[in-house]
């Protein structure tokens, strides 16, 4: 669980490209700081099987934590039916900008809670989208604990050095994502809810992720 977690993490932290002219020398600096929550759901009802993902974080870019341009809340779900094998749904939702959602961490990464409105969900199986309300809770179980990582690149015309420092902590997640007129439709306006069950796993988390790139171009 915690190698996966600095794995999830150290994966959205995306780099800009570095543009330069030939014949100069570029300094580019990256700080993205901020709390996030993770959690994942993995259930049978009858004969249905759902899995369900939730990343939520402020990946806030401007080096101190806070709400920002760039948060996101990122929701992927699959169902499929056990005795068929047929997938009933399969896909996701993303909500870009803290503006968009509501994020409420506590600063000991004891508990956070999240709210998203008509977040739209887009089902690749169906080919359709249809509208998904998120009330989320998450609550520590476990100690936290921390992970850091050191990274150097020296090739060609490029140094970079990274550093990653997190503090973690597990807990479960609770709570309701409510998908409206969802596929198949069998009434003028089918609803259901995706996470009746307490998640198979979560986590709350604090993040600090650095880099200073040196890009040489020669003519």
């Amino acid at each position: 669980m915690r190698r996966a977690a600095v794995a999830a993490v150290l994966s959205t932290l995306a780099l800009t490209p570095l543009a330069a002219q030939a014949g100069t020398t570029t300094f580019e600096r990256t700080r993205i700081v901020g709390y996030s929550a993770v959690a994942s759901w993995d259930y049978i009802e009858g004969n249905i099987g759902t899995f369900v993902s939730v990343v939520v974080t402020e990946n806030d870019e401007s080096g101190t934590a806070g709400p920002s341009e760039t948060a996101f809340v990122s929701l992927s779900i699959s169902r499929y039916d056990l005795t068929t094998s047929n997938v009933i749904i399969d896909g996701s939702a993303y909500v870009e900008g803290s503006d968009n959602f509501e994020l409420v961490v506590d600063k000991q990464l004891g508990t956070a809670t999240l709210r998203v409105r008509n977040a739209i969900f887009q089902d690749n199986n169906s080919f359709t989208f249809f509208d998904v309300d998120m009330d989320l809770t998450w609550t520590a179980t476990a100690e936290a604990f921390t992970g850091k990582s050191h990274f150097k690149e020296n090739v060609p015309g490029m140094k970079t050095n990274s550093t990653f420092h997190g503090l973690f902590r597990d807990g479960v997640a609770r709570g309701s994502i409510l998908g409206r007129n969802v596929p198949p439709r069998t009434s003028p306006t089918p609803t259901v809810q995706f996470t009746p069950v307490d998640s198979s796993s979560a986590q709350l988390q604090f993040n600090k992720f650095g880099t200073h790139t040196v890009t040489i171009i020669t003519p």
